[in-house]
C-alpha cells in the first residue's frame, strides 16, 4: 500500500493526539506529507443580527485553532516531517473531512474513534464511522487505548476478515504492504449463522452449517489465496463478534477489512461490520475502498 500524503483529521482531544501520533509514525516510515486538519466550531455561518461579542468569541476559536495547528506544525517540521495544515469553517465536520478529501488528494485518513463531547465539541467516534462510507480512500481509525506501531517497524500480526469480494482482496494487498517481512498474517473468514427465535410461526430456523461446509469454505479460501503465506480460519456465528474473538486470539495489532462486501445470507456483510469492528476493537482498524 503506497502511502504518499496522510490527512489527520483533529478535534485537540486526547484520542485526536493519540490518532495523530500513529500518523506521524507513519508518515516518518513512508516519507508521506502529513496534513492536520481542524474543523473550526460552530459549524453555522453566524447571522448579521448577532452582537460583536459574539463574532469575537468565533474569531478568537479560529485564532486557537491557528496557534494550536501552527504550533504542532514547526515542532514537526523541526523533527524533519513534511507537515501543513489546514482548518474550515460553517461546515459540518464529515462534510468538511470529505471536502478536504477531494482537494487534497490523501492515500490515508487517520482518525480516532472518540472526540470530545458536548455541544461545541464534534464526537470523532460518529465522524469516522461515516467516513467509512463516504470517502473513496482507505481510512486508518483507533481509539485511545489502541496500541501505537513506531516508525521504525512494520506490524508483525496482522487480521485480515474477507468475504472473498473485491474489497477483500484490496485489503489482503494492503496487509501484506504493512506487514513486517517476519510477521504473521492472519486470514479469518465467518459463515454467518443468524438464529431465529423460536416462536417465529412454524418454528422457522435455518438448517444447521455441517461441518462439511466449513470444509469447503476452508478448501476455497486455500485456492483464493493462492500461494500467499498467510495463517487461515474459517468460523461460524456472527461476523462482528467471531472476528473480535479472532483478533483477540491471534494477538493482533491491527484490523484490515474492506468496507464493502458480497452480500447475502450466507456471506459476510463487510460495509456494516466493518463499522461495528471500528466502533468496538481494542486495536487499530484499516478499512479499505
Amino acid at each position: 500500500m503506497r502511502v504518499h500524503r496522510i490527512l489527520v483529521p483533529t478535534d485537540f482531544s486526547e484520542t485526536a493526539n493519540h490518532a495523530e501520533a500513529q500518523a506521524i509514525a507513519l508518515a516518518r516510515r513512508h516519507g508521506a506529507q502529513l496534513q492536520l486538519f481542524h474543523v473550526i466550531e460552530p459549524y453555522w455561518e453566524p447571522p448579521p443580527h448577532l452582537t460583536d461579542a459574539v463574532r469575537d468569541h468565533l474569531e478568537q476559536l479560529e485564532l486557537e485553532a491557528d496557534t494550536t495547528l501552527a504550533s504542532k506544525v514547526d515542532t514537526l517540521r523541526a523533527s524533519g516531517v513534511n507537515v501543513s495544515y489546514a482548518t474550515s469553517q460553517h461546515v459540518p465536520p464529515t462534510t468538511a473531512i470529505v471536502n478536504a478529501v477531494e482537494k487534497y488528494g490523501p492515500d490515508l485518513v487517520v482518525i480516532g474513534t472518540h472526540g470530545r463531547r458536548g455541544f461545541q465539541h464534534f464526537v470523532l467516534g460518529s465522524v469516522a464511522e461515516k467516513l467509512l462510507r463516504t470517502v473513496p480512500v482507505n481510512v486508518l481509525s483507533l481509539n485511545v487505548d489502541a496500541p501505537l506501531v513506531a516508525a521504525d517497524r512494520s506490524y508483525a500480526r496482522i487480521l485480515v476478515p474477507i468475504d472473498f469480494s473485491d474489497h477483500s482482496r484490496r485489503a489482503l494487498d494492503a496487509a501484506f504492504a504493512l506487514l513486517a517481512d517476519d510477521g504473521v498474517l492472519h486470514v479469518v473468514h465467518v459463515v454467518h449463522a443468524p438464529i431465529y427465535p423460536a416462536f417465529y410461526p412454524g418454528g422457522f430456523a435455518p438448517a444447521p452449517i455441517a461441518p462439511p461446509m466449513t470444509v469447503l469454505v476452508e478448501e476455497h479460501l486455500t485456492r483464493w489465496l493462492g500461494e500467499r503465506n498467510a495463517a487461515r480460519d474459517v468460523r461460524i456465528g456472527d461476523p462482528f463478534h467471531q472476528i473480535l474473538e479472532a483478533r483477540a486470539e491471534t494477538d493482533a495489532e491491527l484490523i484490515v477489512m474492506g468496507t464493502r462486501g458480497l452480500t447475502g445470507l450466507e456471506h459476510v456483510m463487510l460495509g456494516s461490520v466493518s463499522e461495528r469492528v471500528v466502533r468496538q476493537s481494542p486495536v487499530a482498524v484499516l478499512t479499505v475502498h
